[in-house]
C-alpha cells in the first residue's frame, strides 16, 4: 500500500479527486444560477447551510452503523478550526471578494493555492518539492493565466479590497488543507467533518446575519434555491469530505495541485449546458495544466 501511495495516487483515489473536481467546475454554474436572485454572502450561507445539514444526516448514518467518534480535547480544537477556516473564513472572505474585484483577478489568485500549500508543507516539514514538482505547479499556473488574462486582469486601488479578501479567501484554504493532515489517521473523516462544520455554520451566521435579516425571502427565485441546494450538496459537503480524506492519506500538497482542474471543468461544463464560448486558449491552457497536475502529483516525498 504505502509503495503504491507514494509512487502516485491509487486508482480509487484518482477518480475520487475526479469527481470532485467535477463537481467544483459545475459549482461556478450552480453559483450563477444561485445568483440569480441571492447575493453572493446569502448564496455563500445557504450553500454552507445545506451542506453542514446533509453532512449531520450522512454522520448519524455513519455512527449508526460504526459508532460515533471519541475525541480528545486536541481533536475538539482540530476540528473548530477547521470548521472554522473551511465552513465560516473562507466562504465569507470568498464571497466578499467576489463583491470587490473580477471574476478574472479572483481566479488568478485563488489558482496560487497549490503553491501556498506547497509552501506551507514544506515550512512544516511535511512535504519536500523537487525541481520537477515546482516546475509542475508553475506550469499548471500558467494554464490558469492563459485562461484568464484575456479576460482582463486588472490590479488597482478599486479592486484591491477584493484582491486582498480573495488573497484571505486562497490562504484560509491553503490553510485548511494543510491543517487536515494533523487528523488523527484512525479518525473517522465524515463525522469529524460534520463536527467541525457545526462550528463553521454558526460563526458564518453570525458574521453574515445582517445580509440574512435584510433578505427577503419571497423574493428569492427557485433557480436560485436549486443552485445554493446543489452547491451545497455536491460542491461542499460530499467534495469536503473526499478533500479531507485525501488531505490525510496523500498529503496537502498533491490533493491542491488538483484545484487548477477547476478552471477547465468549469469552461467545458459552460461550453456544454450554457452554450458559453470555447476557444482556442482553452486547449493551450490544457495542454499547460494537465501535464503541470501529473509532474506534481508524480513524486512528492514525505520526510521521516
Amino acid at each position: 500500500m504505502k509503495k503504491r501511495l507514494s509512487s502516485g495516487l491509487m486508482p480509487a483515489e484518482d477518480a475520487r479527486m475526479l469527481m470532485v473536481i467535477h463537481f467544483w467546475g459545475l459549482t461556478f454554474l450552480f453559483t450563477k444560477l444561485g445568483l440569480k436572485s441571492l447575493d453572493p454572502l446569502s448564496f455563500a450561507h445557504l450553500r454552507v447551510a445545506s451542506a453542514v445539514l446533509v453532512l449531520i444526516l450522512m454522520a448519524a448514518f455513519n455512527a449508526g452503523h460504526h459508532g460515533p467518534v471519541r475525541m480528545n480535547l486536541r481533536d475538539h480544537l482540530l476540528a473548530v478550526g477547521l470548521g472554522l477556516l473551511g465552513m465560516a473564513c473562507f466562504p465569507f472572505c470568498f464571497s466578499l471578494a467576489m463583491n470587490y474585484t473580477s471574476a478574472a483577478n479572483a481566479g488568478l489568485i485563488f489558482g496560487t493555492t497549490p503553491v501556498a500549500v506547497a509552501l506551507i508543507s514544506r515550512l512544516l516539514g511535511m512535504e519536500q518539492l523537487d525541481r520537477r514538482q515546482w516546475q509542475g505547479l508553475v506550469l499548471s499556473f500558467a494554464g490558469i493565466a492563459v485562461i484568464l488574462l484575456p479576460k482582463g486582469i486588472q490590479f488597482s486601488l478599486e479592486t484591491l479590497r477584493g484582491d486582498l479578501l480573495m488573497v484571505g479567501a486562497m490562504l484560509n484554504w491553503a490553510l485548511y488543507t494543510v491543517a487536515n493532515r494533523f487528523v488523527r489517521s484512525d479518525q473517522n473523516g465524515l463525522q469529524f467533518t460534520a463536527y467541525g462544520s457545526l462550528w463553521g455554520i454558526a460563526v458564518l451566521t453570525l458574521l453574515s446575519f445582517h445580509q440574512l435579516a435584510a433578505l427577503p425571502l419571497g423574493d428569492v427565485r427557485p433557480v436560485s434555491w436549486l443552485g445554493g441546494l446543489c452547491a451545497g450538496i455536491l460542491g461542499t459537503a460530499v467534495s469536503y469530505v473526499i478533500w479531507n480524506n485525501a488531505v490525510k492519506s496523500i498529503g496537502p500538497a498533491k490533493t491542491a495541485i488538483y484545484l487548477n482542474l477547476v478552471p477547465l471543468v468549469a469552461a467545458v461544463s459552460g461550453f456544454i449546458i450554457l452554450n458559453e464560448s470555447l476557444g482556442w486558449q482553452h486547449c493551450f491552457a490544457a495542454a499547460l495544466i494537465i501535464p503541470g497536475v501529473l509532474m506534481t502529483r508524480g513524486g512528492f516525498k514525505k520526510r521521516a
